[in-house]
């Protein structure tokens, strides 16, 4: 019984790790770390992609930055 309460418990735990990692976002710039951005998403109907950036809403900055942008 304990062995399968340890199991269960190690299963909660990594189930747990990957959804907090699926789940995170991005809050901040990396460029000059301020928060403020706001994310900006492009639909191609021709893939039936949506790619996603974002930008920095800092007016000394102002940068472009994500995955979408490659």
């Amino acid at each position: 019984m304990k062995k399968l309460m340890v199991l269960m418990l190690i299963f909660a735990i990594v189930g747990l790790a990957f959804v907090s990692c699926v789940s995170e976002s991005v809050t901040y710039c990396p460029f000059c770390g301020k928060s403020n951005i706001k994310e900006e998403s492009k639909y191609d109907p021709n893939t039936g992609m949506t790619n996603i950036s974002y930008k920095c809403q800092n007016s000394d900055c102002g940068k472009r930055f994500g995955a979408g942008l490659l």
